[in-house]
């Protein structure tokens, strides 16, 4: 059996540790406004339970973040069926995909940097593709950088899973947490958690355009929030091609400011948490990333991005951390 190892990256603002698993992110350690060092994202004490990690904690989600409808790729005309392992649907790869494999670790500049190879037809998805995914610190910041190239024509969305809690207690909810987003329209979700309709935020509970408290959205009811297991887990379309969103926590004063250049993000608030032991809402995932299953809106310009052999696949995402 494979060890576990971990990876540290510190400088006078934060400490993340990180795993050879799933390349994942297993604490990130800031000072609060009173000077208390809190780890804001969820995670197991214990490395052997990452092997299993239900949640997907802190894990780097591939080949494809989110479902896809009854594991059907169509890519070119040709319909490639995929590894199924949630009702019927595949999720963020399918069993045992990139989140559940060992990387190879090497250091960079002010960073790590973990790569992993995915052969063709791996999980049911086409083409030879390396991934690499790149860790940088830089003072307060954590750049995600995402990087990968194919041999022939194929369909990636990549994405971190962290589940971030800025008052550092997992038993706490993510209620007082004030959070704002820059965009206009939500993508919808079916009773399988699949996007189905684009939706305009005007006048909908989630609608986080000005910034306002999560205990706002958590008290009124919503069909999509019942979808949803009294929760968000849906994609947000940036208005921008550089997207943005900030959360903050008034009691740590901890911030998170968020910049990407994905198309969307993925909100999800710890909806079924409860499941595995830890305390429903008590976190928040800020999955950046293009719209699962492949969604298309041309009023929006919403479509996939396909990668071939003359283009690789190129994607960031930064985290940019203060208190105050």
């Amino acid at each position: 059996m494979e060890e576990i190892k971990v990876y540290t990256l510190e400088n006078q603002f934060l400490k993340v540790e990180f795993l050879n698993l799933g390349a994942i992110i297993k604490k990130i350690e800031i000072k609060d406004k009173n000077g208390n060092i809190k780890n804001i994202v969820l995670g197991y004490e214990d490395v052997e339970k990452y092997r299993e990690n239900p949640a997907y904690l802190g894990a780097v989600i591939g080949r494809t973040a989110g479902r896809i409808k009854n594991g059907d790729l169509n890519l070119a005309d040709k319909i490639y069926k995929l590894d199924i392992n949630n009702d019927g649907n595949t999720l963020h790869g399918g069993k045992k995909s990139i989140s559940h494999r060992f990387w190879n670790v090497e250091a960079i500049k002010n960073g790590l940097c973990f790569s992993i190879k995915s052969h063709n037809l791996d999980n049911g998805y086409p083409a030879n593709v390396e991934i690499k995914i790149s860790y940088i610190l830089n003072n307060n910041e954590l750049l995600i950088k995402y990087f990968a190239t194919t041999d022939n024509l194929t369909y990636l969305n990549l994405t971190n899973h962290s589940y971030f809690n800025l008052s550092g207690n997992p038993n706490s909810t993510i209620y007082e947490d004030i959070l704002k987003i820059d965009s206009d329209y939500l993508v919808g979700i079916d009773k399988n958690s699949l996007p189905c309709e684009t939706i305009n935020l005007d006048n909908n509970i989630f609608n986080f355009r000005e910034a306002k408290k999560l205990e706002e959205f958590f008290k009124t009811n919503d069909e999509q929030k019942t979808l949803a297991n009294n929760g968000i887990d849906h994609p947000y379309i940036f208005n921008n091609k550089i997207g943005k969103l900030e959360i903050k926590n008034l009691e740590t004063g901890i911030k998170i400011s968020v910049e990407t250049n994905n198309p969307a993000v993925v909100i999800y608030t710890a909806n079924y948490l409860q499941d595995i032991g830890f305390k429903k809402h008590s976190a928040i995932c800020f999955e950046t990333q293009e719209v699962p299953n492949l969604y298309r809106d041309e009023n929006i310009n919403i479509y996939p991005t396909f990668i071939d052999k003359n283009s690789n696949y190129e994607r960031y995402t930064k985290f940019i951390f203060t208190f105050k």
